[in-house]
Protein backbone atom coordinates (compact mmCIF):
# COMPACT_ATOMS: atom_id res chain seq x y z
CA UNK A 1 0.00 0.00 0.00
CA UNK A 2 1.40 3.40 -1.00
CA UNK A 3 2.22 5.86 1.79
CA UNK A 4 0.35 9.20 1.82
CA UNK A 5 2.50 12.15 0.97
CA UNK A 6 2.42 15.33 3.08
CA UNK A 7 1.16 18.50 1.35
CA UNK A 8 2.05 21.89 2.84
CA UNK A 9 0.37 25.18 1.99
CA UNK A 10 2.51 28.26 1.43
CA UNK A 11 1.65 31.08 3.89
CA UNK A 12 2.58 33.66 1.25
CA UNK A 13 0.80 32.35 -1.84
CA UNK A 14 -1.81 30.04 -0.34
CA UNK A 15 -0.80 27.32 -2.84
CA UNK A 16 0.91 23.98 -2.25
CA UNK A 17 4.48 24.72 -1.25
CA UNK A 18 7.42 23.57 -3.35
CA UNK A 19 10.61 22.94 -1.38
CA UNK A 20 8.76 23.89 1.83
CA UNK A 21 10.66 25.57 4.63
CA UNK A 22 9.67 26.67 8.15
CA UNK A 23 10.44 30.17 9.49
CA UNK A 24 11.34 30.81 13.18
CA UNK A 25 7.81 32.23 13.62
CA UNK A 26 6.33 28.88 12.53
CA UNK A 27 5.11 29.77 9.03
CA UNK A 28 5.55 27.33 6.10
CA UNK A 29 6.49 28.84 2.74
CA UNK A 30 7.87 27.88 -0.61
CA UNK A 31 11.60 28.40 -0.29
CA UNK A 32 12.06 30.19 -3.60
CA UNK A 33 9.10 32.51 -3.01
CA UNK A 34 10.27 33.36 0.52
CA UNK A 35 13.84 34.08 -0.63
CA UNK A 36 12.46 36.36 -3.35
CA UNK A 37 10.45 38.22 -0.72
CA UNK A 38 13.51 38.57 1.55
CA UNK A 39 15.56 40.02 -1.29
CA UNK A 40 12.85 42.62 -1.92
CA UNK A 41 12.31 43.82 1.67
CA UNK A 42 15.94 43.79 2.78
CA UNK A 43 15.92 40.58 4.80
CA UNK A 44 12.99 41.37 7.12
CA UNK A 45 10.58 38.70 8.29
CA UNK A 46 7.36 39.30 6.27
CA UNK A 47 5.31 37.84 9.13
CA UNK A 48 6.58 40.31 11.75
CA UNK A 49 3.89 43.01 12.27
CA UNK A 50 6.44 45.37 13.78
CA UNK A 51 8.66 45.01 10.70
CA UNK A 52 11.87 44.86 12.76
CA UNK A 53 12.83 41.14 12.98
CA UNK A 54 15.41 39.98 10.42
CA UNK A 55 15.31 36.64 8.63
CA UNK A 56 18.13 34.84 6.86
CA UNK A 57 18.25 31.73 4.70
CA UNK A 58 20.24 29.99 7.43
CA UNK A 59 17.30 30.44 9.81
CA UNK A 60 15.02 28.37 7.60
CA UNK A 61 14.34 24.70 8.27
CA UNK A 62 13.66 22.57 5.23
CA UNK A 63 10.90 20.00 5.30
CA UNK A 64 11.46 16.70 3.55
CA UNK A 65 8.72 15.55 1.23
CA UNK A 66 8.25 12.75 -1.23
CA UNK A 67 6.83 14.42 -4.29
CA UNK A 68 4.80 12.17 -6.46
CA UNK A 69 6.00 13.78 -9.64
CA UNK A 70 9.58 14.72 -10.38
CA UNK A 71 9.73 18.29 -11.77
CA UNK A 72 11.05 18.47 -15.31
CA UNK A 73 14.49 19.68 -16.11
CA UNK A 74 15.00 23.42 -16.60
CA UNK A 75 13.51 24.29 -19.97
CA UNK A 76 15.25 26.23 -22.65
CA UNK A 77 14.34 29.84 -23.35
CA UNK A 78 12.63 29.04 -26.60
CA UNK A 79 10.44 26.21 -25.46
CA UNK A 80 6.87 26.19 -24.18
CA UNK A 81 8.02 25.14 -20.70
CA UNK A 82 10.13 28.30 -20.63
CA UNK A 83 7.01 30.41 -21.13
CA UNK A 84 5.25 28.50 -18.37
CA UNK A 85 8.21 29.16 -16.08
CA UNK A 86 8.01 32.90 -16.84
CA UNK A 87 4.28 32.92 -16.13
CA UNK A 88 4.91 31.09 -12.86
CA UNK A 89 7.42 33.77 -11.83
CA UNK A 90 4.99 36.56 -12.68
CA UNK A 91 2.25 34.77 -10.78
CA UNK A 92 4.50 34.52 -7.73
CA UNK A 93 5.24 38.25 -7.96
CA UNK A 94 1.51 39.05 -8.10
CA UNK A 95 0.90 36.90 -5.04
CA UNK A 96 3.62 38.73 -3.12
CA UNK A 97 2.23 42.13 -4.10
CA UNK A 98 -1.29 41.05 -3.12
CA UNK A 99 -0.01 39.97 0.29
CA UNK A 100 1.68 43.33 0.84
CA UNK A 101 -1.45 45.18 -0.30
CA UNK A 102 -3.68 43.31 2.13
CA UNK A 103 -1.28 43.96 4.97
CA UNK A 104 -1.10 47.69 4.14
CA UNK A 105 -4.90 47.86 3.93
CA UNK A 106 -5.32 46.42 7.42
CA UNK A 107 -2.77 48.86 8.81
CA UNK A 108 -4.51 51.81 7.10
CA UNK A 109 -7.85 50.75 8.55
CA UNK A 110 -6.42 50.67 12.06
CA UNK A 111 -4.81 54.10 11.65
CA UNK A 112 -8.03 55.61 10.24
CA UNK A 113 -10.11 54.22 13.10
CA UNK A 114 -7.68 55.66 15.65
CA UNK A 115 -7.68 59.06 13.90
CA UNK A 116 -11.49 59.19 13.88
CA UNK A 117 -11.67 58.48 17.61
CA UNK A 118 -9.05 61.14 18.31
CA UNK A 119 -10.90 63.71 16.17
CA UNK A 120 -14.21 63.05 17.94
CA UNK A 121 -12.54 63.41 21.33
CA UNK A 122 -10.87 66.67 20.25
CA UNK A 123 -14.19 68.14 19.08
CA UNK A 124 -15.81 67.33 22.42
CA UNK A 125 -12.94 68.87 24.37
CA UNK A 126 -13.02 72.05 22.25
CA UNK A 127 -16.79 72.42 22.75
CA UNK A 128 -16.42 72.01 26.52
CA UNK A 129 -13.54 74.50 26.68
CA UNK A 130 -15.50 77.07 24.62
CA UNK A 131 -18.47 76.73 26.97
CA UNK A 132 -16.26 77.19 30.03
CA UNK A 133 -14.59 80.19 28.37
CA UNK A 134 -17.94 81.92 27.74
CA UNK A 135 -19.09 81.23 31.30
CA UNK A 136 -15.86 82.61 32.77
CA UNK A 137 -16.07 85.67 30.53
CA UNK A 138 -19.53 86.43 31.89
CA UNK A 139 -18.35 85.99 35.47
CA UNK A 140 -15.30 88.17 34.84
CA UNK A 141 -17.47 90.95 33.43
CA UNK A 142 -19.65 90.88 36.55
CA UNK A 143 -16.61 90.91 38.84
CA UNK A 144 -15.06 93.83 36.95
CA UNK A 145 -18.24 95.88 37.32
CA UNK A 146 -18.56 95.00 41.01
CA UNK A 147 -14.89 95.80 41.59
CA UNK A 148 -15.17 99.16 39.85
CA UNK A 149 -18.14 100.11 42.02
CA UNK A 150 -16.31 99.11 45.19
CA UNK A 151 -13.05 100.81 44.19
CA UNK A 152 -14.62 104.22 43.50
CA UNK A 153 -15.06 105.37 47.14
CA UNK A 154 -11.63 103.93 48.04
CA UNK A 155 -9.97 105.95 45.31
CA UNK A 156 -11.70 109.08 46.56
CA UNK A 157 -10.44 108.56 50.11
CA UNK A 158 -6.85 107.82 48.98
CA UNK A 159 -6.73 110.95 46.85
CA UNK A 160 -7.23 113.17 49.90
CA UNK A 161 -8.09 116.84 50.06
CA UNK A 162 -5.53 117.84 47.43
CA UNK A 163 -7.14 115.66 44.77
CA UNK A 164 -10.64 116.93 45.60
CA UNK A 165 -9.38 120.51 45.40
CA UNK A 166 -7.86 119.88 41.97
CA UNK A 167 -11.09 118.24 40.79
CA UNK A 168 -13.17 121.17 42.06
CA UNK A 169 -10.87 123.67 40.35
CA UNK A 170 -10.93 121.72 37.09
CA UNK A 171 -14.73 121.44 37.20
CA UNK A 172 -15.05 125.19 37.84
CA UNK A 173 -12.79 125.97 34.88
CA UNK A 174 -14.78 123.67 32.61
CA UNK A 175 -18.06 125.27 33.69
CA UNK A 176 -16.67 128.76 33.00
CA UNK A 177 -15.28 127.79 29.58
CA UNK A 178 -18.22 125.61 28.41
CA UNK A 179 -21.35 126.42 30.40
CA UNK A 180 -23.52 124.73 27.79
CA UNK A 181 -21.85 121.36 28.52
CA UNK A 182 -22.36 121.45 32.28
CA UNK A 183 -23.24 117.98 33.60
CA UNK A 184 -26.77 118.24 34.95
CA UNK A 185 -27.98 115.56 37.34
CA UNK A 186 -24.93 115.03 39.49
CA UNK A 187 -27.08 113.30 42.15
CA UNK A 188 -26.75 109.63 43.03
CA UNK A 189 -29.25 106.88 43.79
CA UNK A 190 -29.99 106.71 47.54
CA UNK A 191 -28.30 103.77 49.27
CA UNK A 192 -31.54 102.01 50.24
CA UNK A 193 -32.93 102.17 46.71
CA UNK A 194 -29.62 101.09 45.16
CA UNK A 195 -29.39 98.13 47.54
CA UNK A 196 -32.91 97.04 46.58
CA UNK A 197 -31.98 97.22 42.90
CA UNK A 198 -28.76 95.24 43.46
CA UNK A 199 -30.60 92.56 45.45
CA UNK A 200 -33.15 92.23 42.66
CA UNK A 201 -30.34 92.01 40.10
CA UNK A 202 -28.74 89.18 42.07
CA UNK A 203 -31.97 87.18 42.24
CA UNK A 204 -32.93 87.75 38.60
CA UNK A 205 -29.46 86.98 37.23
CA UNK A 206 -29.43 83.66 39.10
CA UNK A 207 -32.83 82.80 37.66
CA UNK A 208 -31.63 83.84 34.21
CA UNK A 209 -28.64 81.51 34.40
CA UNK A 210 -31.06 78.70 35.21
CA UNK A 211 -33.10 79.65 32.13
CA UNK A 212 -30.06 79.54 29.84
CA UNK A 213 -29.23 76.01 31.05
CA UNK A 214 -32.77 74.78 30.30
CA UNK A 215 -32.68 73.02 26.96
CA UNK A 216 -35.57 71.60 24.98
CA UNK A 217 -35.34 68.38 23.03
CA UNK A 218 -35.24 68.51 19.20
CA UNK A 219 -38.74 67.04 19.17
CA UNK A 220 -40.08 69.84 21.39
CA UNK A 221 -38.37 72.50 19.27
CA UNK A 222 -39.74 71.00 16.05
CA UNK A 223 -43.27 70.78 17.47
CA UNK A 224 -43.17 74.39 18.68
CA UNK A 225 -41.90 75.72 15.35
CA UNK A 226 -44.60 73.77 13.50
CA UNK A 227 -47.24 75.29 15.79
CA UNK A 228 -45.90 78.77 14.99
CA UNK A 229 -46.18 78.09 11.28
CA UNK A 230 -49.78 76.95 11.69
CA UNK A 231 -51.02 79.94 13.70
CA UNK A 232 -54.42 81.36 12.77
CA UNK A 233 -55.08 85.09 13.05
CA UNK A 234 -57.72 86.39 15.42
CA UNK A 235 -58.61 90.10 15.25
CA UNK A 236 -60.04 91.84 18.30
CA UNK A 237 -61.35 95.44 18.19
CA UNK A 238 -60.90 97.01 21.61
CA UNK A 239 -60.63 100.77 21.17
CA UNK A 240 -63.14 103.29 19.88
CA UNK A 241 -63.71 103.31 16.13
CA UNK A 242 -63.45 107.09 15.79
CA UNK A 243 -59.75 107.02 16.78
CA UNK A 244 -58.06 104.21 14.92
CA UNK A 245 -54.55 103.46 16.04
CA UNK A 246 -52.99 101.19 18.67
CA UNK A 247 -49.65 102.63 19.78
CA UNK A 248 -48.17 99.92 21.98
CA UNK A 249 -48.62 96.66 23.88
CA UNK A 250 -47.56 95.04 27.13
CA UNK A 251 -48.15 91.48 28.37
CA UNK A 252 -48.33 90.45 32.06
CA UNK A 253 -49.86 87.76 34.26
CA UNK A 254 -52.43 89.24 36.64
CA UNK A 255 -54.55 87.31 39.13
CA UNK A 256 -53.52 84.05 37.53
CA UNK A 257 -54.71 85.15 34.09
CA UNK A 258 -52.78 86.28 31.04
CA UNK A 259 -53.62 89.88 30.12
CA UNK A 260 -52.48 92.22 27.37
CA UNK A 261 -52.51 96.00 27.82
CA UNK A 262 -52.94 98.18 24.73
CA UNK A 263 -52.62 101.95 24.18
CA UNK A 264 -55.16 103.56 21.85
CA UNK A 265 -55.37 106.96 20.25
CA UNK A 266 -58.71 107.26 22.03
CA UNK A 267 -56.77 108.03 25.25
CA UNK A 268 -57.47 104.64 26.82
CA UNK A 269 -55.20 101.91 28.15
CA UNK A 270 -57.27 98.73 28.03
CA UNK A 271 -56.54 95.56 30.01
CA UNK A 272 -57.65 92.55 27.93
CA UNK A 273 -57.98 89.06 29.43
CA UNK A 274 -56.56 86.76 26.76
CA UNK A 275 -57.91 83.53 28.27
CA UNK A 276 -61.48 84.81 28.67
CA UNK A 277 -61.54 87.20 25.72
CA UNK A 278 -62.94 90.18 27.68
CA UNK A 279 -61.80 93.66 28.73
CA UNK A 280 -61.31 93.43 32.49
CA UNK A 281 -60.14 97.00 33.20
CA UNK A 282 -59.36 100.35 31.60
CA UNK A 283 -57.16 103.34 32.40
CA UNK A 284 -58.01 106.82 31.11
CA UNK A 285 -54.93 108.82 30.08
CA UNK A 286 -55.57 111.52 27.48
CA UNK A 287 -52.84 111.85 24.86
CA UNK A 288 -51.00 108.75 26.08
CA UNK A 289 -48.00 107.87 23.89
CA UNK A 290 -46.29 105.02 25.74
CA UNK A 291 -46.63 102.84 28.81
CA UNK A 292 -45.28 99.90 30.79
CA UNK A 293 -47.07 97.63 33.23
CA UNK A 294 -46.09 95.18 35.94
CA UNK A 295 -47.76 93.22 38.73
CA UNK A 296 -46.56 93.73 42.31
CA UNK A 297 -48.13 91.59 45.02
CA UNK A 298 -51.22 90.94 42.88
CA UNK A 299 -51.64 94.66 42.14
CA UNK A 300 -51.36 95.85 38.54
CA UNK A 301 -49.33 99.07 38.17
CA UNK A 302 -49.33 101.01 34.90
CA UNK A 303 -46.89 103.83 34.13
CA UNK A 304 -47.68 105.98 31.11
CA UNK A 305 -46.47 109.22 29.57
CA UNK A 306 -48.25 111.90 27.59
CA UNK A 307 -46.48 115.03 26.40
CA UNK A 308 -44.11 116.12 29.18
CA UNK A 309 -45.91 114.25 31.95
CA UNK A 310 -45.37 110.80 33.48
CA UNK A 311 -48.28 109.21 35.35
CA UNK A 312 -48.50 106.16 37.60
CA UNK A 313 -51.77 104.23 37.93
CA UNK A 314 -52.92 101.41 40.14
CA UNK A 315 -55.59 99.20 38.57
CA UNK A 316 -58.26 98.30 41.08
CA UNK A 317 -61.36 96.34 40.13
CA UNK A 318 -62.13 97.52 36.60
CA UNK A 319 -60.50 100.95 36.38
CA UNK A 320 -57.18 102.66 36.98
CA UNK A 321 -56.61 105.06 39.87
CA UNK A 322 -54.04 107.82 39.41
CA UNK A 323 -51.39 107.56 42.14
CA UNK A 324 -49.10 110.38 41.08
CA UNK A 325 -47.71 112.39 38.18
CA UNK A 326 -44.64 114.50 37.43
CA UNK A 327 -43.59 116.83 34.62
CA UNK A 328 -40.18 116.19 33.05
CA UNK A 329 -38.50 116.47 29.65
CA UNK A 330 -40.43 114.76 26.82
CA UNK A 331 -40.17 111.00 27.49
CA UNK A 332 -39.47 108.35 24.85
CA UNK A 333 -39.76 105.30 27.13
CA UNK A 334 -40.95 104.33 30.62
CA UNK A 335 -40.17 101.11 32.51
CA UNK A 336 -41.19 100.05 36.01
CA UNK A 337 -38.11 98.62 37.73
CA UNK A 338 -38.42 94.98 38.93
CA UNK A 339 -37.22 95.98 42.42
CA UNK A 340 -40.45 97.91 42.99
CA UNK A 341 -42.79 97.21 45.89
CA UNK A 342 -46.34 98.39 46.53
CA UNK A 343 -45.05 101.16 48.82
CA UNK A 344 -41.97 102.01 46.72
CA UNK A 345 -42.41 101.94 42.94
CA UNK A 346 -39.25 102.80 40.99
CA UNK A 347 -39.58 103.97 37.40
CA UNK A 348 -36.90 104.49 34.75
CA UNK A 349 -37.74 107.13 32.18
CA UNK A 350 -35.79 107.76 29.01
CA UNK A 351 -36.25 111.36 27.92
CA UNK A 352 -34.94 113.24 24.90
CA UNK A 353 -31.57 113.92 26.55
CA UNK A 354 -31.19 111.90 29.76
CA UNK A 355 -32.28 108.87 31.79
CA UNK A 356 -34.29 109.68 34.92
CA UNK A 357 -35.05 107.44 37.91
CA UNK A 358 -38.37 108.22 39.58
CA UNK A 359 -39.81 106.82 42.79
CA UNK A 360 -43.37 106.71 44.08
CA UNK A 361 -43.50 106.58 47.87
CA UNK A 362 -45.59 108.25 50.57
CA UNK A 363 -48.24 109.10 47.94
CA UNK A 364 -45.76 111.20 45.98
CA UNK A 365 -43.92 110.69 42.68
CA UNK A 366 -40.51 112.37 42.66
CA UNK A 367 -37.10 112.26 40.93
CA UNK A 368 -34.27 110.29 42.57
CA UNK A 369 -31.51 110.92 40.03
CA UNK A 370 -30.84 111.60 36.36
CA UNK A 371 -28.08 110.35 34.07
CA UNK A 372 -26.75 112.29 31.12
CA UNK A 373 -23.47 112.47 29.24
CA UNK A 374 -22.33 115.87 27.90
CA UNK A 375 -20.14 114.11 25.32
CA UNK A 376 -23.23 112.73 23.54
CA UNK A 377 -25.48 115.58 22.48
CA UNK A 378 -27.69 113.53 20.13
CA UNK A 379 -31.28 113.20 21.34
CA UNK A 380 -32.64 109.91 22.63
CA UNK A 381 -35.31 108.28 20.46
CA UNK A 382 -36.08 105.09 22.39
CA UNK A 383 -34.99 103.07 25.40
CA UNK A 384 -35.18 99.69 27.14
CA UNK A 385 -34.10 98.14 30.42
CA UNK A 386 -32.06 94.96 30.84
CA UNK A 387 -34.06 92.03 32.33
CA UNK A 388 -31.87 92.10 35.46
CA UNK A 389 -32.57 95.78 36.12
CA UNK A 390 -29.05 97.29 36.40
CA UNK A 391 -28.51 98.25 32.75
CA UNK A 392 -30.48 100.77 30.71
CA UNK A 393 -29.97 101.23 26.97
CA UNK A 394 -31.02 104.29 24.98
CA UNK A 395 -30.99 104.82 21.22
CA UNK A 396 -30.14 108.19 19.68
CA UNK A 397 -31.01 110.15 16.56
CA UNK A 398 -27.38 109.83 15.43
CA UNK A 399 -27.54 106.03 15.36
CA UNK A 400 -25.79 105.18 18.64
CA UNK A 401 -26.74 102.79 21.43
CA UNK A 402 -25.92 104.36 24.81
CA UNK A 403 -25.68 101.81 27.65
CA UNK A 404 -25.85 103.03 31.27
CA UNK A 405 -24.70 101.11 34.35
CA UNK A 406 -27.26 101.96 37.04
CA UNK A 407 -25.16 100.48 39.85
CA UNK A 408 -22.34 102.96 39.34
CA UNK A 409 -24.49 105.58 37.50
CA UNK A 410 -21.87 105.74 34.76
CA UNK A 411 -21.81 105.28 31.00
CA UNK A 412 -20.86 101.63 30.38
CA UNK A 413 -20.50 101.70 26.59
CA UNK A 414 -21.57 103.49 23.40
CA UNK A 415 -22.12 101.33 20.30
CA UNK A 416 -22.42 102.58 16.72
CA UNK A 417 -25.64 101.12 15.31
CA UNK A 418 -26.07 103.13 12.11
CA UNK A 419 -24.35 106.35 11.12
CA UNK A 420 -26.95 109.09 10.65
CA UNK A 421 -30.01 106.82 11.04
CA UNK A 422 -32.04 106.98 14.27
CA UNK A 423 -32.43 103.93 16.49
CA UNK A 424 -36.18 103.24 16.54
CA UNK A 425 -36.51 100.18 18.79
CA UNK A 426 -34.51 98.26 21.40
CA UNK A 427 -35.27 94.80 22.81
CA UNK A 428 -33.27 92.75 25.33
CA UNK A 429 -33.22 88.97 25.21
CA UNK A 430 -34.34 87.12 28.32
CA UNK A 431 -30.89 85.51 28.57
CA UNK A 432 -29.44 88.99 29.18
CA UNK A 433 -26.64 88.61 26.61
CA UNK A 434 -28.27 89.78 23.38
CA UNK A 435 -29.92 93.07 22.48
CA UNK A 436 -31.70 93.83 19.21
CA UNK A 437 -31.81 97.34 17.72
CA UNK A 438 -33.71 98.56 14.69
CA UNK A 439 -33.26 101.49 12.32
CA UNK A 440 -35.48 102.55 9.40
CA UNK A 441 -33.63 100.08 7.15
CA UNK A 442 -32.33 97.13 9.20
CA UNK A 443 -32.17 95.19 12.46
CA UNK A 444 -28.87 94.60 14.27
CA UNK A 445 -28.38 92.06 17.05
CA UNK A 446 -25.52 92.68 19.52
CA UNK A 447 -23.65 90.53 22.02
CA UNK A 448 -23.18 92.78 25.06
CA UNK A 449 -20.35 90.63 26.42
CA UNK A 450 -18.22 91.09 23.30
CA UNK A 451 -19.76 94.45 22.29
CA UNK A 452 -20.06 93.37 18.66
CA UNK A 453 -22.73 92.62 16.07
CA UNK A 454 -23.66 88.93 15.83
CA UNK A 455 -26.60 89.20 13.41
CA UNK A 456 -28.07 91.51 10.77
CA UNK A 457 -31.51 91.53 9.14
CA UNK A 458 -31.41 93.85 6.12
CA UNK A 459 -34.09 95.77 4.22
CA UNK A 460 -36.60 95.56 7.04
CA UNK A 461 -38.55 98.58 8.25
CA UNK A 462 -39.94 97.57 11.62
CA UNK A 463 -41.86 99.32 14.37
CA UNK A 464 -41.53 96.71 17.14
CA UNK A 465 -39.15 93.99 18.39
CA UNK A 466 -39.63 91.30 21.01
CA UNK A 467 -37.70 88.20 22.17
CA UNK A 468 -39.76 85.24 23.34
CA UNK A 469 -39.64 84.20 27.04
CA UNK A 470 -37.26 81.30 26.30
CA UNK A 471 -34.71 83.55 24.52
CA UNK A 472 -34.92 81.26 21.48
CA UNK A 473 -36.79 83.42 18.96
CA UNK A 474 -37.03 87.08 17.90
CA UNK A 475 -40.29 88.54 16.58
CA UNK A 476 -40.28 91.77 14.58
CA UNK A 477 -43.29 93.60 13.16
CA UNK A 478 -43.47 95.96 10.20
CA UNK A 479 -46.02 97.37 7.81
CA UNK A 480 -48.23 94.42 6.91
CA UNK A 481 -46.17 91.61 8.44
CA UNK A 482 -44.81 90.00 11.57
CA UNK A 483 -41.89 87.57 11.30
CA UNK A 484 -40.25 85.20 13.77
CA UNK A 485 -36.60 84.20 13.33
CA UNK A 486 -34.35 81.83 15.27
CA UNK A 487 -31.81 83.29 17.69
CA UNK A 488 -28.18 82.70 16.60
CA UNK A 489 -29.54 81.71 13.16
CA UNK A 490 -31.06 85.08 12.38
CA UNK A 491 -31.62 84.51 8.66
CA UNK A 492 -33.86 81.49 9.30
CA UNK A 493 -37.45 82.76 9.46
CA UNK A 494 -39.74 80.04 10.78
CA UNK A 495 -42.96 82.03 10.69
CA UNK A 496 -44.27 84.91 8.55
CA UNK A 497 -47.64 86.37 9.51
CA UNK A 498 -49.02 88.74 6.89
CA UNK A 499 -51.97 91.11 6.96
CA UNK A 500 -53.25 94.11 5.04
CA UNK A 501 -51.79 97.32 6.42
CA UNK A 502 -53.65 100.61 6.02
CA UNK A 503 -50.90 103.06 5.13
CA UNK A 504 -51.15 106.80 5.36
CA UNK A 505 -52.56 106.86 8.89
CA UNK A 506 -51.03 107.36 12.26
CA UNK A 507 -47.66 108.71 11.20
CA UNK A 508 -47.30 110.88 14.23
CA UNK A 509 -45.24 109.50 17.09
CA UNK A 510 -44.50 112.12 19.69
CA UNK A 511 -40.81 112.93 19.48
CA UNK A 512 -40.12 110.66 16.52
CA UNK A 513 -42.27 111.71 13.56
CA UNK A 514 -40.51 109.57 10.94
CA UNK A 515 -41.65 106.16 12.18
CA UNK A 516 -44.90 104.35 12.76
CA UNK A 517 -45.77 103.22 16.26
CA UNK A 518 -47.03 99.78 17.08
CA UNK A 519 -46.16 96.77 19.12
CA UNK A 520 -45.44 93.06 19.22
CA UNK A 521 -45.43 90.98 22.42
CA UNK A 522 -45.27 87.31 23.30
CA UNK A 523 -47.91 85.81 25.54
CA UNK A 524 -46.93 83.87 28.64
CA UNK A 525 -48.90 80.69 27.90
CA UNK A 526 -50.64 80.83 31.31
CA UNK A 527 -53.60 78.56 31.95
CA UNK A 528 -54.35 74.88 31.49
CA UNK A 529 -53.83 73.82 27.89
CA UNK A 530 -52.82 77.34 26.84
CA UNK A 531 -49.91 77.86 24.46
CA UNK A 532 -47.64 80.85 24.02
CA UNK A 533 -49.28 83.33 21.64
CA UNK A 534 -48.12 86.32 19.63
CA UNK A 535 -49.88 89.72 19.66
CA UNK A 536 -49.28 92.64 17.28
CA UNK A 537 -50.78 96.05 16.67
CA UNK A 538 -50.10 99.03 14.43
CA UNK A 539 -50.83 102.73 14.48
CA UNK A 540 -53.52 103.63 11.97
CA UNK A 541 -55.38 100.36 12.53
CA UNK A 542 -58.11 99.48 14.95
CA UNK A 543 -57.73 95.77 15.82
CA UNK A 544 -55.24 93.82 17.87
CA UNK A 545 -54.08 90.74 16.01
CA UNK A 546 -53.65 87.53 18.00
CA UNK A 547 -51.94 84.41 16.69
CA UNK A 548 -52.21 81.20 18.66
CA UNK A 549 -55.38 82.23 20.54
CA UNK A 550 -58.59 80.30 19.95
Amino acid sequence: MAEATSVYTCSLSGLPATNPVVTPSGHICSKSLLLTKLSENGGLDPFDNAGKRTLDESDLIELSTEPGVVPPRPPSATSLPSLLKILQSEFDAVLLELYDTRKALEETRRELSTALYQNDAAVRVIARVCGERDELAGRLEGLIKSGAAAAAPVADSVGGTGKRARDDQQQQEEEEEEPSKKHKGGSVIPASDLQAMVDTWSALSSARRTLTKTKRSPEEISAFEESLGGMVEKKVNLHKSNSNGVLGLCSVVWRGEEVVLSIGRDGQILVYNVNKGVICASVACAGVEGMHATVIEDTLFVCAFAGNEVKLFSVQEDEGVLLGSIEIDPPVNVTIHPSSATDAVRILVGTSNKVILLKYANQKLETLTSLDDPNHDSKYTTGAMHPDGLIYAAGTEGGKLIVWDLKTQTLAMALNVSEGNPVTNIAFSENGYHVATSTPSSILIWDLRKQKIIGTIQDTKTYALSFDPTASYLAYAGEGFTKVCVCKDWDRVICTLEFEHKSGKGKKQGNNDNTIKGGVVWGKGVGEGKKMCLVTCSDGEKPLRFWGVE
